[in-house]
């Protein structure tokens, strides 16, 4: 909905957009241009204006449009004057507007593209395998079928009409069809259907599992591991490529000011006590913040010698304090609540004349409802998610009447919190740094931002608001002088900012400040620093005029509309003078080095993509254990396609990169857009470059390179990757890798609803993976391959009985054990083995990483093992099947007998498999294994002791009971179960870490 007008006469409306992103900080959307002033006449009966909207997109961040007015005129809209659906309104009693898109064309909607499927690599072999099931049971059928024809055709014509037995024995060919068809029915059970629906429930279980994990839950933050797809726990046991955003993941993201210079001169701002508020404040802020003043620093704001100097001191600091998007969150009186009663439930005819507003934008109520409750008037906005320890003290709300002041007070605190929130934690940290030396803001309006200025109220008119954008990598803001002049703050990356300055005098003062500026610009990023440049443009009122009406005019609607307003908004912040720079610390997280040298150590190849500049992000690689201090750096840093074309060569070629170990790699964004470029055919020497370096670390990356880099590594290399970060420009590459891991850090959590998996910190990786993804991939892989063994067998057991009843497609098992083999007699020790059976202690596992290069080379499913699990079942059934055979070679044996023996020996070979792979025992184990088999002889006792003939089958009565006392059965059982799994123990035997 595009906003026409609101309950606050600034044309301000507050909102949360937690539901579509994740942000829980309040964000700010302004009425359409023109229409604040018609604030108090604005009705919307009389709109008569026509909206021009561009077609609906799933870009949230990004919304363009024009109003055409009868009268001609058309004013721009963009996504500040844009309501999305899922948003929640804060601190604003009512808005208006008209509706652009509706239904399945809001972009909440197309965002919503349902749940996404992912295949994990050991479930495609899995697939795989399960087409050759059909296709031995095909053989086994047409094998059938054939034997059948054989078998008829023994036959003499004569006999055909005097033998009972045999139906369609004129015609071989159609009862070999028709047997075909029967033994498809017979021999399904070659085909594992109820594989996939144990798979489902084995993979719930280690889903729990993972989640209820008391070591990777988070008290600072009280979150667990959360699993939010469940179909790919295996996959974290075979990942080959982590990638990994720096900033707030491997980092905390909790940014405290450091350092910064003005004019050249260093300030440093180690961590001392924090500053005192200024005496000479209305009592408004009462700052709580970590930053303390640099002494030098105070002296040269209050020093009168160096005018020039002062000034720029000043100036920087008020840069800190108004450059910014940063909204102080005050509490709020709903008073549509508080007023809609006297006005019958409808809204007032002037909504302004009846609730005057205060200064601090809150409003009053009439007296006859001034003793509501705070808890019902007052509506707090989210907790945010990057929120200032700043206190500011509200006086209680004087509910307007003479009758108020003897009444009782309200039963909420006398004073209540405000606070800042802002949309990245940079930006707070600047605004925390500008409250330590006295620059406070107060209050922000979209054409006004209030500041306290060493103990004065100052307002400043304020223009333009353009905040950060990927492109631009940087923010401006325009403001009015007293003297009619327009100035013009600049804040961003120095690669977008220093390029972007006026020419300077070799010689003169300015030019000394901008060397002696770059030079601490690198010392702050090789101390780890996060860097931002300052920089500032006066304008003339008629040049500033000028430029705004063709912005007006590149922001209609048309085509190529976005590069026209990135040419508007480059000739703006351009002929810039440069005022300063600062350095944000930014502290790696809890065991990010112990963490990062256990995935090396695991065999995983780690990338990490930043934003950063390299000088930073390679002090952060060295500090998180990235990079080792014996590691040969080798550069990619080009400016031309020939030039990074020619380097890789050159380290191909030259030696430098032979060897796994012992290099390390950095490449720049630049670069990275040469060697992406399809056309340009760098790709695989880029990627064989990076397989013989030990990590890689990728510098000023775009999200869109971030996803396009693990798209090649997945693709060319065919390898299974894994993404990790913690902001939105993070989900692309992480929706890109195989596994996607979102980290519910400082930049809200789309990332976390972006990923399959979720974390509270970066440390808790080394658990998932080392430990859940071994021990899942194991358990899960074990699993399968018992469960193909199981069927095959029982499917060989059936066949091989065919050659003794003329291919009749007769089966000698009892319809209930059928039935009842896969439903329950072996139900559950597939789902023990996959969901509780351990291959190593998690001790032991993250202790050596290197036992996870089992798993990540896939040792316990290759491509061979169905096969080699086929020959062992196929060993398996003939040693059960011909073992009672000869038994009961020429005895008067009945066929029920003779299938139930066959039935009982499988069934106890199976479970005894299953004891012999165990590796960890527990009570689940034990009671799986003994219910199955309990249930068997209970379930059968009964049944054929009570069941004479039930349900028009076959009578088995009392066979089990006939069988109990035969010693042949037992002894049966005995020899057949060791002959058939002495493979397997000589084996394990052989080979103890199988």
């Amino acid at each position: 909905m595009v906003l026409l007008h609101c309950s606050n006469p600034a044309g301000v409306c507050y909102l949360d957009t937690c539901n579509l992103d994740g942000e829980t900080n309040l964000k700010q959307r302004i009425v359409a241009p023109g229409f604040r002033e018609k604030h108090k006449d604005f009705c919307p009966l009389k709109f008569r204006s026509t909206v021009e909207v561009e077609r609906p997109s799933t870009k949230i961040y990004r919304f363009t449009g024009t109003i055409s007015h009868p009268n001609g005129i058309r004013v721009p809209l963009n996504s500040e004057n844009l309501l999305l659906r899922e948003c929640t309104i804060k601190n604003t009693d009512y808005v208006e507007g008209i509706v652009v898109y509706a239904g399945h064309e809001t972009k909440a909607m197309l965002n919503n593209g349902g749940p996404r499927y992912k295949c994990s690599k050991l479930e495609r072999k899995m697939n795989t395998d399960v087409i050759w099931c059909v296709l031995v049971l095909l053989f086994l059928c047409c094998a059938g079928a054939v034997g059948c024809k054989l078998w008829y055709d023994h036959y003499s014509p004569l006999l055909y009409k005097v033998t009972p037995f045999i139906t369609y024995a004129d015609k071989p060919a159609y009862e070999g069809l028709l047997i075909f068809w029967t033994y498809i029915i017979v021999l399904q059970v070659m085909i594992p259907v109820s594989l996939y629906v144990t798979i489902e429930m084995t993979k719930l279980l280690q889903v729990y599992h993972i989640h209820q994990d008391v070591e990777m839950y988070d008290p600072v933050t009280n979150t667990r591991t959360e699993c939010r797809a469940l179909n790919i726990t295996e996959e974290l046991g075979q990942i080959n490529y982590l990638f990994s955003d720096k900033t707030g993941t491997l980092t905390e993201n909790k940014m405290v000011f450091r350092r910064c210079t003005v004019g050249g001169v260093d300030y440093d701002h180690p961590p001392g006590p924090p500053a005192e508020p200024s005496p000479d404040l209305p009592p408004i802020v009462t700052p709580i913040t970590k930053v303390s003043p640099n002494r030098r620093m105070l002296q040269h704001m209050q020093d009168n010698n160096d005018a020039q100097h002062t000034q720029k001191v000043r100036e920087f600091l008020l840069m800190l304090a108004v450059c910014n998007t940063v909204v102080v969150s005050q509490p709020h009186v709903d008073a549509m609540q508080l007023s809609g009663s006297q006005s019958g439930g409808h809204f007032p005819t002037d909504r302004s004349a009846d609730r005057p507003a205060r200064s601090n934008g809150t409003l009053r109520s009439n007296d006859k409802y001034a003793r509501l409750t705070e808890s019902r008037s007052t509506t707090p906005s989210p907790p945010p998610s990057t929120t200032s320890p700043l206190r500011i003290r509200l006086p209680r709300f004087p509910f307007g009447g003479r009758d108020d002041t003897s009444s009782e007070p309200s039963t909420s605190a006398d004073c209540q919190l405000a606070r800042f929130e802002a949309e990245s934690p940079d930006e707070l940290a600047l605004a925390e740094a500008a409250l330590a030396y006295g620059y406070e803001l107060r209050s922000r309006a979209p054409d006004e931002v209030e500041v306290g200025v060493r103990g004065e109220v100052v307002r400043y008119k304020v223009l333009r608001v353009q905040q950060f954008d990927s492109n631009r990598k940087c923010m401006s803001v325009a403001m009015r002088l007293p003297t009619g002049q327009v100035i013009l703050y600049v804040k961003g990356a120095d690669s977008a900012v220093l390029g972007a300055l006026t020419p300077m005098r070799a010689g003169s003062a300015e030019a000394a400040a901008y060397e002696r500026t770059r030079a601490l610009l690198s010392e702050y990023a090789r101390a780890g620093l996060r860097t931002l440049v300052m920089a500032k443009r006066t304008m003339q009122p008629a040049l500033w005029e000028e430029w705004l009406a063709g912005h007006a005019r590149a922001s209609e609607i048309g085509e190529g509309r976005e590069k026209r307003i990135r040419e508007s908004l480059a000739r703006l912040e351009s002929a810039l003078s440069l005022v300063g720079a600062t350095g944000v610390e930014d502290r790696l997280q809890e065991a990010v080095p112990r963490t990062v040298r256990a995935l090396l150590d695991a065999g995983l190849a780690v990338w990490v993509l930043t934003g950063d500049k390299p000088e930073t992000a390679i002090n952060i690689a060295y500090s998180a254990a990235l990079f080792s201090q014996t590691d040969r750096l080798l550069h990619l840093m080009s400016r031309d396609k020939e030039h990074a074309e020619s380097t890789i060569k050159s380290y191909l070629e030259g030696g430098l990169a032979e060897g796994g170990g012992g290099r390390a790699l950095v490449v720049d964004g630049r670069t990275l857009t040469y060697i992406l470029d399809r056309r340009s055919g760098l790709v695989a020497p880029f990627l064989s470059l990076a397989k013989r370096c030990s990590a890689v670390l990728c510098c000023r990356a775009t999200p869109l390179q971030k996803a396009y880099i693990v798209k090649a590594v997945k693709e060319e290399l065919g390898v299974t990757t894994l993404a990790i970060g913690d902001g939105a420009n993070d989900v692309s590459m992480i929706q890109t890798a195989d596994v996607g891991i979102g980290l519910s850090g400082q930049e809200g959590r789309q990332a976390v609803m972006a990923s399959d998996f979720a974390l509270s910190r970066f440390k808790f990786l080394e658990r998932l993976l080392l430990v859940h993804g071994h021990w899942c991939y194991d358990r899960l892989a074990r699993m399968i391959l018992y469960f193909f063994l199981k069927n095959a067998t029982f499917v060989f057991l059936v066949f091989w009985y065919q050659f003794y009843c003329g291919f009749s497609s007769m089966v000698m098992i009892d319809q209930l054990h059928l039935m009842a083999y896969n439903l329950m007699f072996t139900a559950f020790p597939p789902i023990v083995i996959g969901a509780y059976d351990r291959s190593a202690p998690a001790a032991l596992l993250a202790e050596r990483p290197g036992l996870y290069g089992a798993a990540r080379r896939g040792l316990a499913y290759r491509a061979h093992s169905y096969w080699a699990v086929l020959a062992e079942s196929v060993y398996i059934s003939v040693v059960i099947f011909f073992s009672a055979a000869s038994a009961y070679w020429d005895t008067d044996v009945d066929i029920w007998l003779f299938g139930l023996v066959n039935m009982t020996c499988c069934l106890l070979v199976m479970l005894v498999y299953v004891a012999i792979e165990t590796r960890s025992w527990t009570v689940i184990h034990v009671v799986a294994l003994s219910g199955s088999l309990i249930s068997f002889f209970v379930l059968t006792l009964m049944y054929q002791s009570v069941c004479v003939s039930c349900f028009n089958l076959p009578s088995t009565y009392r066979v089990m009971h006939h069988a109990l006392a035969d010693p042949m059965y037992w002894l049966l059982l005995v020899l057949t179960t060791v002959a058939a799994l002495a493979p397997s123990d000589i084996n394990l035997l052989c080979v103890p870490e199988a």
